[in-house]
């Protein structure tokens, strides 16, 4: 028996070489409060976490706010050196809108090479939701000195790139009502300005739209993959609503979707393996 536990085991540990070994960090704040709550942002972290999807593709699944998020010795900025290069996909949640210092230290000191954009180009993926992606943090309860329009030209490498208000309203897709059923019609007060994104290094996919030009939600795929995958940051719902009117919060609802039915296929995700892998470890045990 113990022969034949020893080879069973031996093709596990093969098989596990090859799964995808994916974790999820949230930031969960402080939040820009004019933007998304602090209750809010705790009911979509849980939303997200608890989604037997979700949960399925990732290892692990961490929360950090505040007190978590300050400056490069911090937990979350641990987190994120360490998840950059590894050889895996890893996702960051911005679930509260903000960037805090751990990522990319305000305002704009470091414009090239923040941990954020070495984690995002080495082929990692990013999604925020709320205020503007990159524009400031309020970590300690207080407002920093903003990044600006800086802060998201500084990481996607596109000067002048702005998130501004174009007073639209916006209708899914036919992608974003296969993707993300949950959504209902709305309006973005920072949308994406798509014109922007020609001739750049990202591939924008887009979900909604309000015309050709302006859109939300959308995720930018890199066209330079990294050793983790291909890099992306998605800007999801970036409207100051501190509660969201519809029940449920699509903030939440809407990007678990949007990992379960897009993320899941494009990503570098192996959840059939992972899921192979964990029958097999549990044949092994009843056999012995």
């Amino acid at each position: 028996m113990k022969i034949y536990v020893g080879i069973a085991l031996f093709a596990l540990l093969s098989c596990v070489a090859t799964v995808s070994a994916n974790d999820l960090a949230f930031y969960s704040g402080p939040t820009n409060p004019g933007w998304i709550s602090d209750g809010a942002v705790a009911e979509n972290v849980k939303a997200i976490s608890n989604d037997p999807g979700v949960k399925a593709l990732f290892n692990s699944i961490e929360n950090f706010g505040d007190g978590d998020e300050e400056g490069d010795n911090s937990p979350l900025a641990q987190w994120c050196v360490d998840h950059t290069g590894n050889g895996q996909q890893d996702v960051i949640i911005l679930a509260c809108g903000t960037s805090p210092s751990a990522l990319y230290p305000f305002p704009n000191k470091k414009p090239d090479g923040s941990n954020v954009e070495n984690f995002i180009e080495e082929g990692n993926v990013v999604i925020n939701v709320a205020d503007w992606i990159f524009y400031m943090s309020y970590e300690g309860g207080v407002r920093s000195p903003d990044n600006g329009a800086a802060g998201a030209a500084n990481v996607f490498d596109i000067p002048g790139l702005s998130f501004g208000d174009r007073g639209a309203n916006f209708e899914a897709t036919a992608l974003g009502k296969k993707v993300i059923p949950s959504f209902k019609p709305y309006k973005s007060t920072r949308p994406w300005h798509l014109e922007q994104f020609d001739g750049s290094d990202w591939d924008v996919v887009v979900f909604a739209e309000a015309d050709k030009n302006t859109a939300d939600p959308a995720v930018a795929v890199s066209k330079t993959p990294g050793g983790d995958g291909t890099g992306m940051i998605a800007a999801m719902w970036q409207k100051n609503a501190p509660i969201w009117a519809d029940k449920p919060d699509i903030r939440g609802v809407g990007v678990a979707e949007f990992i379960n039915n897009w993320l899941a296929v494009e990503g570098s995700f192996d959840v059939e393996a992972k899921n192979k892998a964990a029958t097999t470890w549990g044949a092994i045990k009843q056999g012995r």
